[in-house]
């Protein structure tokens, strides 16, 4: 009877091991009006580009070189934290950029003043992306690691989505500086939250020890290049192609992202509009990343060739819109609403491909390369983009990105 009794203690404690759900970390709220500032402001800097009398040449230039100095950033602070043992210090000088930042922008009177704020906003707004996810992995426990990483992205991405409606809704009542500076404030209470809810753990974290979580995927095009884990372009085994057909995929993003508020206000359309489509594409996003998740199973390769053909999909749509002038807002809603269903077909499966292929030494590496090739993809296509626009038209820069998107399709078939 005894030995019963044990049986089923045991596999009662086993049962309910299985049906822990650990508790979210209260900190992770501090992160919701960072989010918040940064997601409803990601819309402005193109859009007051414009304004003081940019072009798209200047947008892509933008873009290209916030990308890079958000690069370099995440690998800078990311170090710095390691080799200091410490988290809360940089999450905490990446909250305060953005009230500072986002008021210094608000009074830039030229483009080059914009570039220039808007560059060391990225590199300090940098220390966000790298540093965080050490700090996550000390909030839970190790089983819970995957758990802990797809909450705190559900946060940020819900926050980053409120932004964008906020944005929507006073964007009909407020200038461009006038936003910023509504950002900048609303980014405020972050500092003190983060203050006061985010306890340090001085604990080393061997980065190359942490598996690739796809549910910390995030949409480069909205939120600066991801987090490196670890800096060192080898190529394992089988990866090479794969790297390369990320970099064509990176390239065409490029091409696609920091243009479309570009064509929508040339074709005639306010800040509201823009503000609509970033809605669309980042809410579709956030919604579906659950559902893949939970359905890819052993389909990866499959899953990411759905994913670039919904991206391909979307390239068709807007290259339709400006062909077409009468269709082009509901196309460009179309191709941003695909663009942003895609995500979670690409951004999911890549990262478990990469690390599943890299051996367990490598994973780390793997991943460090994976995410170098992806932001200078990123790079060099808004830079690109940019120029091709200014030269050639919107429609030669997006047949460009799909045929690229094409070249990465081809890649991945094999």
């Amino acid at each position: 009877m005894s030995q019963r009794v044990a049986i089923a203690v045991r596999n009662s404690t086993v049962a309910n091991r299985y049906r822990y759900v650990p508790k979210m970390p209260r900190w992770f709220y501090s992160f919701v009006p960072f989010k918040v500032a940064t997601g409803g402001s990601s819309a402005l800097v193109s859009l007051y580009l414009l304004q003081l009398g940019g072009s798209a040449s200047t947008v892509g230039l933008a873009f290209a070189l916030a990308s890079l100095a958000s690069m370099l950033g995440a690998l800078f602070w990311g170090r710095l934290s390691d080799r200091t043992l410490r988290r809360k210090p940089f999450i905490l000088l990446g909250f305060a950029s953005v009230p500072v930042f986002l008021t210094a922008m608000a009074f830039a009177k030229t483009p080059a003043q914009l570039i220039a704020v808007n560059t060391a906003y990225a590199f300090f707004l940098s220390s966000t992306l790298s540093v965080p996810i050490a700090l996550v992995l000390r909030s839970v426990r190790k089983h819970s690691w995957e758990y802990g990483i797809g909450k705190f992205n559900e946060v940020s991405g819900w926050g980053w989505v409120l932004g964008l409606v906020l944005g929507f809704g006073l964007s009909r009542f407020l200038t461009i500086p006038q936003l910023f500076v509504a950002f900048a404030l609303l980014g405020v209470p972050s500092v003190f939250m983060g203050r006061k809810m985010i306890r340090e753990v001085p604990v080393y974290i061997n980065r190359r020890a942490i598996r690739a979580f796809g549910n910390y995927v995030v949409e480069k095009a909205r939120y600066f290049p991801s987090f490196v884990l670890h800096l060192n372009l080898s190529l394992p085994d089988g990866l090479g192609r794969f790297y390369l057909a990320f970099l064509l995929f990176w390239i065409a993003a490029g091409l696609y992202f920091p243009q479309m508020p570009v064509l929508l206000t040339g074709g005639g359309y306010g800040m509201d509009v823009v503000y609509l489509a970033l809605i669309a594409n980042s809410a579709i996003a956030a919604l579906n990343y659950g559902r893949v998740g939970s359905t890819m199973g052993g389909n990866k390769e499959k899953t990411l060739r759905k994913g670039l053909a919904l991206r391909a999909a979307a390239l068709l749509a807007v290259m339709v819109g400006v062909m077409v002038s009468t269709l082009l807002l509901p196309m460009v809603l179309a191709s941003y609403t695909l663009a942003g269903y895609s995500w979670a077909f690409i951004g999911l499966p890549s990262t478990a491909i990469v690390s599943e292929r890299a051996g367990e030494k490598e994973k780390g590496s793997a991943m460090g390369t994976y995410n170098v090739v992806s932001s200078a993809g990123y790079i060099a296509g808004s830079a690109l983009g940019g120029a091709v626009t200014s030269s050639a038209g919107f429609g030669v820069a997006f047949s460009l990105g799909l045929l690229l998107v094409a070249g990465s399709m081809a890649l991945m078939k094999k």
